[in-house]
């Protein structure tokens, strides 16, 4: 009777292993069976051209365009200059993206993920082919996995951030593993070039302040900064100095055009000769600001102008009771 429970015991297993065994490769949906080892594989070497329709630009064209070795931003007609490592950011995801799981094979699932018409859209095209064409959603978090590293590390971010993706053409969705929707869908402002200053401070060696009635000029002379020959504040010529080493502007005048000289003219210069100019005209209600660093692009001087032209009294020494 013992052997007979054991013999059964061991049929009803058998059977049950069967039963599951079919269900896994018949029944279940298997949206984890079959999964994809990559979305998409690019040689980014071979990419010239990057096309955007941005959510936040209700789906019109931007794109990027590379030839002989340099990137364009363009949209419509109008060629502008785009932010230095744009487009090599872009391409970094596309070398491999690699899916963490499908969550769904239904087409109206797309709006909940945010996979639809009004999404994200990004092609990489490779001569002349379209090697890449994604449609980027929502952005998600793996609550288990940040909690795990708050508890281990602290606070140290997003890892365990992912987005929803789902080839264009293809009704699948899956998630990846980083933050996709916050570095593709992105305005023609957060693409362009918003250099406005880059220098060296150690290698300036003389500023010259050229205002509609009045100028100074501050120079390095046997290692000390002098206005007019007397002696400049150091600490705050370095301070004026250290910000203009990385100066950006956030907003441009595209449609502003020169029709007189300009009303200011910032000069610097190192020992070898000049560094930048800085432009500005005068408007009714702000300035328009040109840098040769960026020829042909005009910025508004939100925010940056009295940072940028400064004051003669404000590089002085203050006056001691």
């Amino acid at each position: 009777m013992k052997k007979l429970n054991n013999k059964t015991l061991i049929f009803i297993l058998v059977a049950l292993v069967g039963i599951f065994v079919l269900v896994r490769l018949f029944r279940t949906p298997a949206l984890e069976s079959n999964l994809k080892t990559s979305l998409v594989t690019v040689d980014t070497s071979k990419v010239t051209e990057i096309k955007l329709w941005p959510g936040s630009e209700s789906g019109s064209e931007i794109q990027l365009l590379k030839t002989g070795g340099k990137w364009s931003l363009k949209k419509g007609d109008k060629l502008y200059n785009p932010g230095q490592g744009v487009a090599g950011s872009m391409l970094g995801y596309f070398v491999k993206l690699a899916p963490q799981k499908m969550v769904s094979r239904k087409k109206e699932k797309w709006n909940d993920y945010q996979v639809g018409d009004s999404s994200t859209r990004v092609q990489m095209i490779a001569e002349g082919d379209i090697v890449a064409d994604l449609r980027i959603g929502k952005l998600g978090f793996n609550q288990n996995q940040m909690q795990q590293q708050q508890q281990n590390f602290g606070q140290r971010g997003f890892e365990g951030a992912f987005t929803y993706v789902r080839l264009d053409g293809e009704d699948e969705i899956y998630t990846v593993d980083g933050f996709l929707e916050s570095s593709f869908n992105l305005s023609l402002n957060d693409l362009r070039d918003k250099a406005l200053l880059r220098i060296k401070k150690d290698q300036v060696t003389k500023v010259s302040f050229n205002y509609p009635d009045s100028g100074f000029v501050v120079e390095m002379k046997e290692n000390k900064w002098r206005i007019a020959g007397q002696p400049a504040d150091s600490n705050k010529m370095k301070s004026y100095l250290r910000q203009l080493e990385f100066k950006n502007a956030s907003s441009f005048a595209d449609d502003f055009s020169p029709s007189r000289q300009p009303d200011i003219n910032l000069n610097i210069d190192g020992a070898a000769g000049p560094l930048v100019t800085l432009q500005a005209w005068k408007r009714d209600n702000d300035w328009v600001i040109a840098s040769t660093q960026q020829p042909g692009v005009y910025f508004l001087s939100e925010g940056i102008f009295n940072s940028v032209f400064e004051r003669k009294e404000n590089l002085q020494p203050s006056m001691r009771k």
